[in-house]
């Protein structure tokens, strides 16, 4: 049988540029995918870490408010003058009568405290002592005798050393305040107040 036609199978033609094109496009979403996932997760580990940095805030802030609900209720029910003392401040520089104030600074401490309120009972005398925090620390018992004796316990620093006492106005109120916590805790009495402090060294033209 004899076909009089030539039949040529005809491949299509490749476009190379179209190729090339799609597969940019395909390099260039996927590089935008991955940038963009890298950019999502950025997000998310920072706002992760701003959530838990505002947690800490509040947790922070709560406890500050909470440290000063108790202060409030502590100065609250501190033990307010009475009126005989009140009277006795307030006249302390008007009385016609000569007074000697006797006070005892940087005690107590074990080997010359106790001949120190020996003494006193014995001639029936009242003193003031300005102790350390520090040694009222160490020396609780003594502090109690102090004040079961009649003597009044005031405050003066914690630890005398001037260095660290006069770094600045905070760490004078911090020295005050751990000595006045530990006389409390020598006494075993959370609302008692020395209302009377004595600067380490003095206080005179004392640059902080």
């Amino acid at each position: 049988m004899y076909y009089p036609y030539n039949l040529t199978v005809v491949k299509p033609k490749i476009n190379k540029w179209k190729i090339f094109i799609v597969v940019l496009i395909l390099v260039v979403i996927i590089l935008l995918s991955i940038y963009g996932g890298i950019r999502y997760a950025k997000h998310m580990q920072d706002k992760k870490a701003i959530e838990e940095l505002q947690k800490e805030q509040e947790i922070i802030e709560e406890q500050k408010r909470i440290e000063e609900e108790k202060e409030a209720k502590r100065l609250k029910n501190a033990s307010p003058l009475t009126q005989e003392q009140m009277g006795a401040i307030e006249n302390i520089y008007t009385s016609e009568e000569k007074r000697v104030f006797l006070t005892f600074d940087d005690g107590p401490t074990s080997s010359v405290t106790p001949f120190i309120l020996d003494l006193l009972k014995q001639e029936n005398i009242k003193a003031t002592f300005f102790v350390l925090g520090n040694r009222a620390k160490s020396n609780p018992n003594l502090i109690k005798r102090e004040f079961e004796e009649g003597h009044y316990i005031a405050n003066h620093g914690y630890t005398h050393k001037y260095s660290s006492i006069y770094t600045n106005s905070q760490t004078v109120l911090d020295e005050y305040n751990y000595t006045e916590s530990c006389i409390q805790e020598a006494l075993a009495n959370p609302d008692y107040h020395s209302r009377v402090f004595r600067f380490p060294g003095g206080s005179v033209r004392r640059i902080l």
